[in-house]
């Protein structure tokens, strides 16, 4: 089965209108709150089965960067049992097999467009190679929390990150190995990063975290994480760090973007203008 693009499928979920009431209803009152995503696609089998007084229910899905992806009511696992039953076949299996083709059809549909709207809005907020949050991201997190840095007085510590000597690795190694050692570090990025945190690639070889509620022994510690983090990664990868903090040096986000950067180029003795 051919996966609808995104433009496909609202047409097709429009569709659901005309025989499927309920299934619309939930998606304008799911809309009044939320994103339509992950947790539309629970809340419509959760839905269904109230309708049918369902014991079980699961909506398999296509989708060119995930595959095949399977939702069970509650969130349940789907053991393997269900998964030789359901053969991997688009489509929405209840237990008992008492909902109509018509109204199945509608659910997978509505489905199918929550989880292409979900994926749309990851693949925009994040780095396609890395995964972890892009520059458009960043600078709107950065921003909201200078606000509330500015408003509440609440601290937090911008950390900007460049890694060295990385165009020599690309000019004598080639941008394979370039991005791959972007990608591990990546990776050691986030996990070096607390609950509530940001990491992000802000340039070719740039990153960044904001660490909320964190002045200078958290932005030290978050430090000594990464180093071992890239260690454990088996690359060698140096890199250097500026920090800013607010509100104790600023609360706008350019002010903050300047000392830490100005901060960066000191550790590195290049003059920084």
């Amino acid at each position: 089965m051919t996966n609808p693009d995104l433009s496909d499928s609202a047409v097709a979920a429009a569709s659901v209108v005309s025989y499927e009431p309920w299934l619309f209803q939930t998606m304008i009152d799911e809309l009044a709150t939320n994103e339509l995503g992950i947790g539309f696609i629970y809340l419509v089998l959760e839905h269904l089965a109230k309708r049918y007084d369902l014991v079980d229910a699961v909506v398999v899905l296509e989708h060119e960067a995930l595959t095949t992806q399977e939702f069970r009511l509650h969130g349940a696992a789907v053991d393997l049992a269900s998964a030789d039953k359901l053969a991997r076949a688009p489509g929405v299996y209840c237990e008992p097999d008492v909902v109509s083709p018509a109204e199945l059809e509608a659910v997978r549909v509505a489905c199918q467009l929550a989880l292409s709207l979900h994926l749309a809005r990851y693949t925009a907020a994040h780095d396609a190679l890395t995964t972890i949050s892009n520059r458009r991201t960043f600078d709107t997190a950065l921003a909201n929390s200078a606000v509330r840095s500015a408003r509440y007085g609440w601290a937090f510590t911008l950390v900007l990150i460049d890694l060295k000597d990385f165009k020599i690795v690309n000019d004598r190694m080639g941008h394979e190995v370039g991005d791959r050692l972007l990608r591990h570090f990546g990776f050691a990025l986030r996990l070096s990063v607390r609950q509530g945190d940001l990491a992000a690639r802000v340039g070719g070889d740039e990153f960044a975290a904001i660490l909320n509620n964190a002045e200078g022994h958290e932005a030290m510690g978050f430090v000594e994480r990464l180093r071992e983090n890239v260690a454990k990664a088996g690359e060698s990868i140096d890199f250097t760090t500026g920090t800013a903090t607010s509100p104790r040096d600023s609360t706008d986000p350019a002010e903050l973007m300047r000392i830490a950067d100005a901060r960066l180029y000191a550790k590195r003795g290049i003059i920084h203008r």
